[in-house]
């Protein structure tokens, strides 16, 4: 200890400031003797500097740097660290503490993901969710949190045909917290759909959960119910039997021939087709069906419409059919939306193209051919 370096220090806002500077240095791991000091002198504060670094150094236009400032205090038989412990405290060491804090933020990340894992969350989905960083992106001040509530949803799940508001509040005493539009809610529909599909499938699932039919499909596979009256598929000519309201609604319907909307909700309970229905086809656009009904009325083969890409009623009812042995035949627009959802419907069981052979990009360009496919006097 140097009472001369202390009686320095107390010259004024000069020693001050470099003293500052070179905490702040070496707390960010910077020691070497050539580092230079970011700190802006008037010239009196820089004579006050000068008195510990030399007129030579007070008359250059020369940075101060640790080594000269350690050079000045050796000079009068004291240390830097010491002095900088006596006017403020020890420095600490920032990196270290930084590289410690990482590391236990990287141990906390861990045991979140482990924690999806043990509470049953299939593996190939909390490795995806890894790989994305979900958690940590979605919250980072709360993983842990995200990762509980994410455990107390797969635990709860199948549900039992709950609305998903009623589920939230069960789970969260929040009705809201599993909307689309919640972190929440966006995290718990990308892991579902990627626990959902197979391994190879689950980058496309999950690259579609957060549409709006996608995700509505992704709740209900686990039995989860989300606005079930505003997901609508259009049916002509498809009597359905069964105790659910798409049941007797459907043959009402068919009966005389008119195009018929079925939500979701009318889909739940139990349904299955006419025994007579053996074929159905399917088509993108309404102006098919429209036409259809306009034509043959009650004798059109059974069709469905999807209306642009199916929402979850229309794979409901697609897949309650396929699910059933019914043969579906595929039409959609020639474009690359509509390629791309009717390759997603082939692949239900016994799915095929509808008149593949038929020119046209548009289906209302082949409405001719579509129209004299669906007359009959009986079901197909």
């Amino acid at each position: 200890m140097s009472a001369s370096a202390d009686r320095w220090v107390a010259t004024g806002t000069g020693p001050a400031k470099v003293l500052a500077a070179a905490r702040e240095r070496l707390q960010n791991g910077h020691f070497g003797d050539r580092v230079r000091l970011t700190v802006e002198l008037d010239e009196r504060e820089r004579a006050q500097v000068g008195r510990l670094l030399g007129v030579a150094w007070e008359a250059s236009a020369k940075a101060v740097t640790l080594g000269n400032l350690r050079a000045g205090l050796a000079a009068l038989d004291d240390d830097l660290v010491a002095v900088l412990t006596r006017h403020g405290g020890a420095p600490d060491n920032l990196r270290a503490k930084r590289a410690a804090d990482n590391a236990a933020r990287t141990a906390t990340i861990i045991a979140a993901y482990d924690a999806l894992t043990a509470a049953g969350w299939p593996a190939h989905a909390v490795d995806h969710a890894r790989t994305k960083r979900w958690l940590e992106r979605a919250d980072a001040d709360h993983v842990p949190e995200r990762a509980e509530e994410l455990c107390r949803l797969w635990q709860a799940l199948p549900s039992d045909n709950r609305p998903l508001p009623q589920l939230a509040d069960a789970l969260f005493d929040d009705t809201h917290c599993l909307d689309r539009g919640q972190t929440l809610g966006r995290l718990a529909a990308r892991l579902l759909a990627a626990a959902g599909a197979a391994p190879a499938e689950a980058t496309e699932a999950v690259n579609q959960a957060l549409t709006a039919t996608s995700w509505r499909r992704t709740w209900a596979s686990f039995r989860v119910l989300c606005d079930e009256v505003s997901s609508t598929v259009l049916v002509l000519g498809l009597p359905l039997v069964g105790d659910s309201p798409a049941a007797i609604l459907s043959s009402a319907a068919a009966r005389c021939g008119e195009p018929l909307w079925l939500t979701s909700r009318s889909l739940r309970g139990a349904w299955h087709p006419h025994d007579d229905v053996r074929t159905v086809r399917v088509c993108e656009n309404p102006s098919v069906m429209e036409a259809a009904a306009d034509e043959h009325g009650a004798a059109s083969l059974p069709l469905v419409c999807v209306y642009g890409r199916p929402s979850s009623a229309a794979w409901a009812l697609l897949g309650g059919l396929a699910g059933a042995g019914v043969r579906l035949l595929i039409s959609a627009d020639r474009d690359t939306a509509g390629r791309g959802f009717a390759a997603e419907i082939l692949r239900l069981p016994d799915a095929k193209p509808w008149l593949p052979d038929i020119d046209g990009v548009y289906e209302e360009s082949r409405l001719p051919q579509l129209l004299a496919d669906l007359r009959s006097t009986t079901h197909g």
